[in-house]
């Protein structure tokens, strides 16, 4: 490739060497022509490495990258941020596949410099494209505020956490891939990612004011033993999408609305364990700081919740880092 791409679509890999290929081969027949394939495989133990080498060899859009170790999911994501030369990135995990028109279709939205990122519907499920959609976000194609983004993501809205769902600017993605996240209770983010994906959309959508959706299903996630999605560790993963969350909002939401949304989580941490708590027991294990819910808090995040659902919050930037959201 003499020129550097508009478009890096970007495959971790590992251990994948009966899916790897499909997964590829999705993002060569995009009918768009200005992309470049970086593919890490994260020290694969069967034949994954020589598969993705076989099709770079086919096509000189591809480049193969092999680390000499197991780096940990994150890492490994981190690395094919590094290797790309793409002005736009898209992460595509080795198990999922995206439309040929992916990015016909999403490339378009940055015309407009304050998008910070498109992302679309998506089929979850054993087959291809096949199944009921997910994300439906809006239910139309369009530009829409980033805060009714990070409203609807805060309080339990049907969007995307896995950033294989949208198109970012790549120096979106280097500056807000986390290895980590700040926790009391929870350690090493890194072997798996649950928390660090879904901070990808939040920490970018708190920078622009614009997202974009495409409502038609354009990627497709499979859902196999062996995935995120059908995790053992369900239970857990939920938990470190709440510190992410929480994390996110100490520092971007008002004090009153960080406290309503403690309430939701705690709520929902409940109903998720089946073991009801003190309401106050929430933050210990998800903050440092000194937070105290009042009956009046619980009420007030009880109710913020349900109008998150029914599209009544929004939020309303504030000063510095910090926003607030505000019922309408």
């Amino acid at each position: 490739m003499d020129h550097s791409p508009l478009i890096s679509i970007l495959i971790p890999v590992y251990n994948r060497e009966d899916l790897v290929g499909p997964c590829i081969k999705s993002a060569c027949e995009q009918t768009v022509s200005d992309f470049e394939i970086v593919i890490v495989d994260n020290a694969s133990t069967d034949g994954t490495l020589a598969v993705c080498r076989e099709l770079a060899a086919q096509d000189q859009r591809i480049r193969v990258f092999s680390n000499d170790s197991n780096l940990g999911p994150v890492r490994n994501w981190h690395r094919c941020i590094t290797e790309a030369k793409g002005v736009y990135g898209k992460l595509l995990f080795s198990d999922d596949l995206m439309a040929p028109d992916y990015l016909a279709k999403t490339i378009p939205f940055f015309k407009q410099d304050d998008v910070g990122f498109v992302f679309s519907s998506a089929v979850v499920g054993p087959v291809p494209f096949e199944g009921d959609a997910k994300y439906q976000f809006t239910g139309q194609t369009g530009i829409f505020d980033s805060n009714r983004f990070i409203s609807m993501s805060l309080f339990n809205g049907d969007l995307p956490v896995s950033p294989g769902g949208a198109l970012f600017r790549l120096r979106d993605l280097r500056d807000n891939l986390l290895l980590d996240i700040p926790s009391p209770t929870i350690k090493d983010f890194s072997r798996h990612g649950a928390g660090p994906d879904l901070l990808i959309y939040l920490l970018t959508a708190a920078r622009y004011p614009l997202i974009a959706y495409v409502h038609e299903p354009l990627s497709y996630f499979r859902a196999h033993e062996g995935s995120i999605t059908v995790s053992k560790e369900k239970c857990d993963l939920n938990q470190c999408y709440r510190q992410a969350r929480l994390w996110f909002a100490e520092r971007y939401l008002g004090r009153e609305w960080l406290k309503r949304l403690y309430v939701y989580e705690w709520k929902r941490e409940c109903k998720e364990t089946g073991s009801w708590t003190l309401p106050g027991s929430i933050v210990s294990r998800y903050s440092e700081k000194v937070l105290v819910l009042s009956p009046f808090d619980i009420a007030s995040g009880l109710i913020a919740a349900r109008s998150v659902k029914k599209g009544r919050l929004t939020l309303e930037r504030g000063q510095a880092k910090e926003v607030n959201l505000i019922g309408k």
